[in-house]
C-alpha cells in the first residue's frame, strides 16, 4: 500500500470514474485500475464494483476513502514542519456560537493572509460538545468558554476574559444589578452551554434566584428581547460585537464577573503549531475589540 494508491482512489471518489481520476492526478485508464487492483489484493476486499459503466466505489471503498483523505491531510503536516516560515495543511475546529460572528472571522482572515496554504474547517457547537470532539481527535482546537479545570487529556490557552454585565430595557427604575435581577423576568443565556451554567452558579453564589421567563441560546436573540421589554439578562460583552441601542448595561457583581474564553487542543496536539498560530490572532483581535 502506497499514498498514491490512497490518493488515486480519493480521486476516483471526488471525479466519478477512473478516467477522469486519471487526468487529475497524471495516471492514465489502465494505470489507475491496476493501481486499485493492487489495493484491493493487499486488503483482500472489493472497492469498486466493476459491472456498472463506469466502475463506482462500493461502500467499504467510501469507507476507505474518509481514512485515505486524514492520510492525506497528515502528510501535509509532515511536509509542513520543513516551512519555517509558513503554515501549511488543514485544521479543523470548533467554535461555540457566541464567538463565531464577531471574534473567529477576523481571527481567521488575518491567520488565511499570512498562511495562504491553509485549509480551515469550521464547525459550531457547545462548549462541552466540542471539548469531548477535540478530545476524540474530531476536531484538532475548539474556541470554548473555559473551565476551572482543564478536562483530562486537554490544554487551555486563554483568548480572552469577556466581563459579565445586566442588560434591561431603558425605562425600568431599579438602580443596581440585583434589583433588575430581583424585580423583573429574567432571560437566561441556555444552561445546556457552559457560559449559562457558569452565570446560574454566580446567581445561585450571591443568593439571586430569579423568576424565569425565556431560556435561549443565542446573545442576539437575549439582547432583542430584552430590548422589547420581556425581561432582564446576563450575558458577556464580546470583543467586537456591537451594542445593541437603549439597552441599560449594569456589571454583574462587585468586583465585576466575568468568563473565559479559551483555545482548547489535546496533549500532544500534531498540529501544535497551527494551533499557536490561531490562538495568536483570536488574542491580537479580541486585545483590538
Amino acid at each position: 500500500m502506497n499514498l498514491r494508491q490512497l490518493r488515486t482512489l480519493v480521486a476516483i471518489a471526488e471525479h466519478g470514474s477512473f478516467t477522469a481520476a486519471g487526468s487529475a492526478v497524471g495516471l492514465s485508464h489502465s494505470a489507475v485500475s491496476l493501481q486499485v487492483k493492487a489495493l484491493e489484493e493487499e486488503l483482500g476486499i472489493a472497492l469498486v464494483d466493476r459491472r456498472q459503466r463506469p466502475p463506482r466505489l462500493i461502500q467499504r471503498g467510501g469507507a476507505l476513502v474518509e481514512h485515505a483523505r486524514s492520510m492525506a491531510a497528515l502528510v501535509e503536516e509532515i511536509r509542513a514542519f520543513g516551512a519555517e516560515a509558513a503554515l501549511a495543511g488543514s485544521l479543523t475546529l470548533g467554535v461555540v456560537p457566541t464567538a463565531m460572528v464577531h471574534l473567529l472571522p477576523p481571527a481567521l482572515a488575518r491567520l488565511k493572509a499570512a498562511h495562504s496554504k491553509l485549509v480551515l474547517r469550521v464547525r459550531t457547537g457547545l462548549s462541552s460538545d466540542l471539548a469531548l470532539a477535540v478530545r476524540a481527535a474530531e476536531l484538532d482546537v475548539a474556541v470554548a468558554t473555559r473551565t476551572d479545570i482543564a478536562p483530562e487529556g486537554l490544554l487551555l490557552h486563554d483568548i480572552a476574559r469577556e466581563t459579565l454585565v445586566v442588560i434591561a430595557p431603558p425605562d425600568v427604575p431599579e438602580a443596581t444589578d440585583t434589583e433588575l435581577i430581583a424585580a423583573h423576568p429574567f432571560i437566561w443565556f441556555s444552561r445546556k452551554t457552559w457560559a449559562g451554567e457558569h452565570i446560574e452558579r454566580l446567581l445561585h453564589a450571591r443568593g439571586l434566584r430569579p423568576a424565569e421567563a425565556i431560556e435561549v441560546d443565542s446573545l442576539e436573540a437575549i439582547e432583542s428581547l430584552v430590548a422589547h421589554g420581556l425581561g432582564v439578562a446576563v450575558v458577556p460583552e464580546r470583543p467586537g460585537a456591537p451594542l445593541t441601542p437603549g439597552l441599560r448595561r449594569l456589571p454583574f457583581g462587585d468586583p465585576q464577573e466575568g468568563r473565559r474564553l479559551a483555545l482548547i487542543e489535546r496533549s500532544g496536539n500534531p498540529k501544535a503549531r497551527l494551533a499557536a498560530a490561531l490562538h495568536g490572532e483570536l488574542v491580537a483581535v479580541a486585545k483590538a475589540g
